[in-house]
């Protein structure tokens, strides 16, 4: 008998953490937060076992969500064809700036545990905000500790309050032929596992995207699944932006414009993009919002020799440089290549006072490695490149008012960031700014 009881006992066991564990494998996952409009968020999560009406609770007060949808992918790696979960976006409207929020996802049958947020900053010269800038984060280790790094940012001194991932986000790589011969290998299935490691993060402050090369993901016509299906089944953006997809947006908070472009996209002055970007640059009202700065994925100004001279990266320079100068940007910021790099205030590779200063932070964590210092970087290095680096991590852009912003980088090297880079940008009388490092 007693031999029964135990193994009863331990059948018992087992089949209570089995339950437990399908459960957990159930309930809603990939929480993400992004910005709409300034009173409203987007609230985004996945389901992998339910399929009816989603809810937001926020405060008690509850908000709908769009119908659920669902994409079909045929990867080529391993020849896999892969249905999304069910993917929720509900709009969480009233909202007003910089107030603190507690909310729960899902339905009376299956609810996400609460999380907490705050709104972003009011818009103003003078209104402070901190934001952390990313480029190519991908799954890796070196991504996760990217993220920690980040989430232990959200308090204390100047805490972060959104993110801004500038392409390259899962590295699903679905696209890729049979052989991937990359570390995790090729799967649309990829992109749950990148959303459920980022949710740490997502789940508690904004987390705005741009397209990278790794997000369009093309196949032959005869299979299923259209050019960035995941990218643009999962990921929302501010209003006013490209109107079929989150392409190119823009948003304001605090005192910055910010602007996010597509480098994979049509980009000459004939385009839909191009024509878009020039409409929202004559919108822009410096008295309110003095700081203007962009987004995008492949370098306009590079001294590293992986990702040179790329098509996406000459021709778009070429197009939309002259644009952005005459309506002086302050800062652009780039990733795709894996190495850290900023510029002195540059114009078509002339060192140009008031001109624009690039920053490239492409290594994020991505899983192609770093590119190697100092064997890939261009020697001697150019005037205009002002301090370069190969360690992973990511930046923080503090704006303090409307003449001063603190830019760092800050690498995984240690469990808390080791910042290196740090400068004062300080607004000109006229255009553009200085870079004053700081200790």
């Amino acid at each position: 008998k007693a031999t029964v009881s135990v193994l009863y006992w331990n059948l018992t066991k087992m089949m209570t953490a089995a339950l437990l564990s399908a459960l957990v494998l159930a309930a809603p996952e990939q929480v993400h937060l992004a910005h709409k409009n300034a009173n409203t968020m987007w609230v985004s999560w996945l389901d992998k076992a339910y399929s009816g009406q989603g809810t937001v609770q926020l405060d008690g007060k509850p908000f709908t969500s769009q119908p659920p949808s669902t994409y079909e992918y045929e990867g080529l790696y391993m020849f896999e064809t892969y249905t999304s979960p069910n993917i929720y976006h509900a709009e969480v409207t009233g909202l007003a700036c910089g107030t603190k929020h507690s909310y729960r996802v899902g339905s009376d049958s299956n609810w996400s545990p609460y999380y907490n947020f705050t709104t972003l900053p009011c818009v103003g010269p003078n209104s402070p905000v901190s934001i952390a800038l990313i480029g190519d984060l991908g799954q890796t280790v070196n991504s996760s500790s990217t993220v920690d790094h980040i989430v232990t940012g959200m308090s204390g001194t100047d805490p972060l309050q959104m993110a801004w991932l500038v392409g390259d986000l899962s590295y699903a790589d679905a696209s890729d032929r049979p052989n991937c011969g990359r570390l995790g290998g090729c799967s649309p299935a990829r992109w749950d596992s990148w959303g459920n490691m980022v949710q740490k993060m997502t789940a508690k402050m904004p987390l705005m995207v741009g397209p990278g090369n790794h997000e369009p993901e093309n196949l032959p016509p005869t299979k299923k699944g259209k050019p960035y299906v995941a990218f643009k089944s999962r990921m929302k953006a501010p209003d006013g932006g490209s109107a079929d997809g989150p392409y190119w947006w823009s948003m304001e908070v605090g005192g910055v414009h910010m602007i996010t472009l597509n480098s994979y996209m049509a980009y000459d002055s004939s385009s839909v993009q191009y024509q878009w970007l020039e409409e929202d640059l004559k919108k822009v009202d410096r008295s309110k919002t003095p700081w203007l700065v962009v987004g995008l994925h492949a370098p306009w100004y590079n001294s590293n020799k992986h990702h040179h001279n790329e098509t996406e990266e000459w021709g778009m320079r070429t197009s939309m440089e002259p644009l952005l100068h005459q309506y002086a940007v302050d800062v652009l910021f780039c990733g795709h290549v894996h190495a850290y790099e900023r510029s002195h205030p540059v114009y078509n590779y002339v060192l140009t006072p008031g001109a624009m200063t690039e920053i490239n932070i492409g290594d994020g964590g991505n899983r192609e490695v770093l590119e190697a210092d100092p064997v890939d970087w261009r020697q001697p290095q150019p005037d205009w490149s002002a301090f370069r680096q190969n360690k992973f991590g990511h930046g923080r852009f503090q704006v303090y008012n409307s003449t001063h912003a603190r830019w760092s980088w800050h690498t995984i090297d240690t469990p808390e960031s080791t910042i290196s880079d740090p400068v004062m940008f300080v607004k000109n009388p006229t255009r553009g700014v200085t870079a004053h490092p700081q200790n």
